[in-house]
């Protein structure tokens, strides 16, 4: 010990001290350039997926309108507020598939993946986290309604056999729709309302405006949610300009 160089001492443990430091810098470095790494490959996956999504939702917001636009349509006749008629067989056809509602799609698989593996902390930037935080909320309120919305459905065609009757008869045009399928080659199902039964008939009525309402409140969530996306696309756009810029 009385032979022993104090200042060699001290030296060495200063550079294993500052080797150690160093080593664990170097680390911590590697480590966050991994993390933004795949935060860039995550916001890439992202902005993809949320542009797909919101082509989905248009196609569907396409589909909902055009069938509200028919059954409003047909709604005064049915209702004694205009003129009896014959309703045309698009408007039988979507009163008869009053009662259909499509779950929409509202995937995003890399939001998902990011929680399932405690990866969503990796995005950093405030605003995108809140806004997929929002979307998680709507999600979950339109799923639970869709739920709701297909626990009793009414199959007026089911309930009310008398007053929509499904025909099965020949295809004579390449023009004709089937409603339905299965029908057999050269034929098609084909559903024949009686308007003056259905205007006559409180319980159809009751029960075909509960499936308008169904559908209505579905067309609000899948524009809710459309909207809100559009929103996240913006930001994930404007994010990665300023990356990019910044690079």
């Amino acid at each position: 010990m009385k032979a022993q160089n104090w200042f060699a001492v001290g030296l060495d443990f200063v550079i294993v001290v500052l080797g150690v430091f160093v080593g664990l810098q170097v680390q911590d470095w590697n480590d966050s350039r991994k993390e933004r790494v795949e935060e860039s490959l995550l916001m890439v996956r992202l902005f993809e997926e949320t542009r797909s999504l919101i082509d989905a939702h248009d196609r569907e917001l396409v589909s909902l309108r055009s069938r509200a636009e028919v059954l409003i349509g047909a709604n005064p006749v049915l209702f004694s507020q205009a003129p009896s008629r014959a309703l045309t067989e698009l408007e039988c056809g979507r009163v008869s598939a009053s009662h259909v509602y499509r779950r929409p799609a509202d995937e995003l698989p890399v939001l998902d993946e990011m929680l399932e593996t405690g990866r969503f902390d990796l995005l950093q930037d405030a605003g995108v986290k809140d806004s997929l935080r929002a979307y998680l909320l709507l999600r979950e309120r339109g799923r639970a309604y869709y739920e709701e919305a297909v626990n009793e459905l009414f199959r007026l065609h089911s309930r009310f056999p008398s007053l929509i009757i499904v025909r099965r008869l020949p295809v004579t045009s390449d023009s004709d729709v089937s409603w339905g399928g299965l029908s057999g080659d050269g034929y098609r199902w084909v559903p024949q309302c009686d308007v003056d039964g259905m205007r006559a008939n409180a319980d159809f009525l009751n029960e075909y405006v509960d499936n308008l309402s169904r559908i209505n409140t579905l067309t609000g969530f899948v524009a809710e949610r459309r909207d809100h996306l559009l929103e996240l696309k913006d930001t994930l756009a404007n994010l990665t300009a300023r990356q990019g810029r910044a690079n």
